[in-house]
C-alpha cells in the first residue's frame, strides 16, 4: 500500500489527485476547433461592395483593388492564428495533466482567439485610422498576455509539465511569449499616432516567430 494513503477500516482511501480525469486530448481538440472556427471567421468579410449583374471589366478591377487592404489584414490574422496554434499545441504537447485552472485558463485564451475576426474587420474597413489600429493591437495584446499567463500556470503555477522538459526550455518558452505580448502592446502604442508603423509590427510578430522557430529546428537538427 502506498505511504501516502490513508487506511479508513478497511478501505484505502487516496488523497485527492490535483489532475482531473480529463485526457488533454480533448483540451487540444477543443481548442483546434475554436481556432479554425476563428480562422474561418477571419474570410468572412472579404467580398466586393459592388456586385453590379452589369459591372465591366474596369470596375471589376478596380473593387478587387479596393479589397486589398482587407486582404492584408487577413493575411496577418492568419498567420497570428497560425502562431497561436502552432504555440498552444506544443504547449498542450508538453502537459503531462490538466487541471480546472488549467481548463479555464485555456478557455479565457481561446475567447480572445474568437474575437479576433471583429477587429480584423474593423481594420481592413480603416486601416489609416488610429483607433482601429489600437484596437487591433490591443486585442492581440491581450491575447498574448492570456496565452503568457496559461503556460506560466502550466510550467510553474501548477507544475503541470512533463518531469524530462527542462527548466531552462521552458522559461524560454515563456520569455518569447512575453516578448509577443510587449511588442503588440508596441505596436498599438506607435499605430495609435503612426497606423502604418503599427501595421509593420503587427505583421512583423508571427513573421519574425515563424522565421525564429525555423532556425531554432534547423540548428536542433543540425546538433543531432
Amino acid at each position: 500500500m502506498p505511504s501516502h494513503a490513508v487506511v479508513v477500516g478497511y478501505v484505502s482511501v487516496q488523497p485527492f489527485e490535483k489532475c482531473r480525469a480529463m485526457p488533454k486530448s480533448r483540451v487540444e481538440s477543443f481548442s483546434d476547433c475554436v481556432i479554425a472556427f476563428a480562422i474561418t471567421l477571419l474570410i468572412l468579410d472579404i467580398h466586393l461592395e459592388d456586385t453590379r449583374a452589369s459591372i465591366d471589366n474596369a470596375g471589376m478591377i478596380q473593387a478587387l483593388l479596393a479589397l486589398a487592404p482587407r486582404f492584408s489584414i487577413y493575411v496577418i490574422s492568419f498567420l497570428i492564428c497560425t502562431v497561436a496554434w502552432v504555440s498552444h499545441h506544443e504547449l498542450i504537447h508538453d502537459v503531462d495533466c490538466v487541471d480546472s485552472r488549467l481548463l479555464w485558463l485555456n478557455n479565457l485564451y481561446l475567447m480572445w482567439i474568437a474575437f479576433l475576426p471583429f477587429p480584423t474587420g474593423l481594420l481592413g474597413h480603416h486601416p489609416d485610422q488610429p483607433v482601429a489600429v489600437a484596437v487591433y493591437g490591443a486585442v492581440c495584446a491581450i491575447t498574448c498576455l492570456c496565452s503568457f499567463v496559461l503556460r506560466w500556470y502550466a510550467s510553474f503555477g501548477g507544475r503541470l509539465m512533463k518531469k524530462e522538459i527542462a527548466e531552462t526550455k521552458l522559461r524560454r518558452d515563456l520569455r518569447v511569449s512575453l516578448y509577443s505580448c510587449l511588442l503588440y502592446a508596441a505596436g498599438m502604442a506607435a499605430g495609435f499616432f503612426f497606423p502604418w508603423l503599427g501595421l509593420f509590427f503587427y505583421a512583423a510578430i508571427p513573421a519574425s516567430y515563424a522565421i525564429g522557430e525555423l532556425v531554432r529546428r534547423k540548428r536542433h537538427v543540425t546538433a543531432r
